[in-house]
């Protein structure tokens, strides 16, 4: 039988499956180029003709995961329909909502990507989230402004503020689910509707927003990780 020839679209996103795939499972640094071209049988001629070496190789898979959420996030800020409290906060709900969707495949990542061999893909899939989130979420405050619910006088620093007190409520709010299970599940859930509620307050005082204002998960969407 001969060898199947693949488009190179084709080719590139498996070879990025792939390592995806073993940087969840062994860690980035434990993962070598060999473990990805063996698993998909292809040489390494091949490999090299897709990326230059393993580092540019992560910056692609991380590069791709920042898209997806950036595909759903544009034309939210874009809609004229919507309000700058309607498209922040329908922005922080379909985040919610998908990882509720997704709840059981993210419940094994999290007890992967949280390892210490992952911690330098976990640096840069934040410092390119930022990069590439900032300026949209830049544009939303700035209609904020506009519409005079938001007064922010440098808008583009406060949505870099904005997006790291977002990531620091994910990181606590991971760590806590990946631990929680040792105590009463409603302890544990007290404890997290706490630490959202002081980043709402902490974004609304950042925006300068009417309190109450924002909201980034409610207690519906947080209770099912508890079980599972």
């Amino acid at each position: 039988m001969g060898r199947t020839v693949k488009s190179p679209d084709v080719r590139r996103a498996e070879i990025l499956d792939t390592a995806q795939k073993f940087f969840y499972i062994k860690g980035y640094e434990q993962t070598s180029i060999q473990d990805i071209i063996s698993e998909i049988g292809i040489a390494k001629g091949t490999f090299y003709h897709y990326f230059n070496s393993k580092p540019d190789l992560l910056d692609a898979v991380i590069e791709r995961m920042t898209g997806q959420v950036l595909q759903a996030l544009a034309p939210l800020v874009a809609d004229p329909r919507l309000t700058a409290l309607e498209k922040l906060n329908r922005l922080f709900d379909q985040i919610a909502n998908w990882k509720n969707q997704n709840r059981k495949f993210l419940l094994d990542l999290l007890r992967i990507w949280y390892r210490d061999e992952n911690a330098i893909l976990r640096a840069k899939a934040e410092a390119m989230s930022m990069e590439r989130t900032a300026p949209l979420l830049a544009r939303i405050i700035e209609q904020g402004n506009a519409e005079g619910v938001f007064s922010v006088e440098h808008p583009a620093d406060t949505a870099e503020i904005v997006l790291q007190v977002g990531s620091w409520l994910s990181d606590t709010l991971s760590r806590i689910i990946l631990h929680g299970a040792q105590n009463e599940a409603a302890d544990v859930l007290a404890l997290m509707q706490r630490k959202i509620e002081a980043h709402h307050r902490a974004i609304e005082r950042i925006l300068n927003a009417p309190s109450g204002s924002i909201h980034l998960y409610g207690l519906d969407q947080i209770e099912p990780w508890l079980t599972g």
